[in-house]
Formats: C-alpha cells, sequence, structure tokens
C-alpha cells in the first residue's frame, strides 16, 4: 500500500457519477453514462480523498459507502473531491449510487491495473485481484498526505481526513 509522502500514480479511469445514475432506470445504463476520471486534472481542484472497497453490494461495502455518503456533506465543505474505488464496472457502480443514493462518484478499476499500483490489490484467494479496504488523501502535487488502511472499523477517521485534506490543500 501506498504510503504517507509518496507519489500517487497518475491514473484515468471510467467514472460513476450521482447525475449519470439518475438520469436513467437502472439497467438501462449505456457507455456514454461513464464519464472519464483523470487524477492530474482532478488535482487541479484541490486534495483528493480517495477510498478503496472491495465491491459494491456487499455488507461491509455498503455500510462503508452510505457511512460516506452520510459524512459526504461534512467532507464536501472541504477542497478537493471525495471518491471510492473498486474493482467493479461503471454500470454496476451507477446501479449502486442509484440505489443508495451515494453523494460522490465511484471510480471503476476494471480491467486496469490501478489497484496494484496502489498497493491494494489483494494479491491471492477466491477474491483475488479486488481491493483491500483503504483510504488516501492525496495532495495537488500527487503525495499522499494519508493513508488508512481497515482493521476493526469499516470506514476511516473522519477527523483524521479532514485534517489531512486541509493540510494538504496549504501545502
Amino acid at each position: 500500500m501506498l504510503d504517507t509522502g509518496e507519489t500517487a500514480p497518475d491514473m484515468t479511469l471510467p467514472m460513476a457519477t450521482p447525475e449519470a445514475a439518475a438520469a436513467k432506470p437502472r439497467g438501462e445504463y449505456r457507455t456514454a453514462d461513464v464519464e472519464r476520471f483523470e487524477l492530474s486534472e482532478t488535482l487541479a481542484d484541490g486534495p483528493v480523498t480517495l477510498v478503496t472497497i472491495p465491491g459494491v453490494y456487499s455488507q461491509g461495502c455498503t455500510e462503508e459507502l452510505c457511512t460516506i455518503a452520510d459524512r459526504h456533506t461534512d467532507l464536501g465543505e472541504l477542497p478537493g473531491q471525495v471518491y471510492a474505488l473498486s474493482a467493479d464496472t461503471p454500470w454496476s457502480q451507477l446501479a449502486f449510487i442509484d440505489e443508495y443514493d451515494i453523494s460522490y462518484p465511484l471510480l471503476s478499476g476494471f480491467n486496469s491495473d490501478v489497484l496494484r499500483q496502489l498497493g491494494v490489490r489483494r494479491p491471492d484467494g477466491i477474491l483475488q485481484g479486488i481491493a483491500t479496504r483503504t483510504a488516501f488523501v492525496i495532495g495537488p502535487d500527487r503525495d499522499v498526505a494519508y493513508t488508512w488502511e481497515a482493521d476493526d472499523s469499516l470506514v476511516p477517521d473522519f477527523d483524521a481526513v479532514t485534517d489531512a485534506v486541509a493540510a494538504a490543500e496549504t501545502d
């Protein structure tokens, strides 16, 4: 897993947004409903909080993503943006956003090397290839300002994330 002070890889990924999820009924999403996320461009607007999850629709991930959605208003007052990343396809992410009223974008690591580059890809076992549960705050220079890896909790310490975003913005 990337550590504080390391440089995050630049990434271009498919992105499922709340706006696209709301625009069509579930099950009718098409490629045109998937947007493009580029970390280097997004960082121009401030730090990025990136949460990695094993997958949408699993019990723990549903709880985690909904908890983050509940706190998104608080996090939304900070500079930068919040994203969640999983190995799921963007179409399943769009359906999840719609079903659970998720207020922030989900990034698809499907068929991408980004989970390995971040050091969060499960290397073996029946769920090989999915992400472990982590969080990063990435500053505008792509330096990692904060890391968290799940142990007993499904969600990172929001006060620590808030502090890291504020610090990354001033650097």
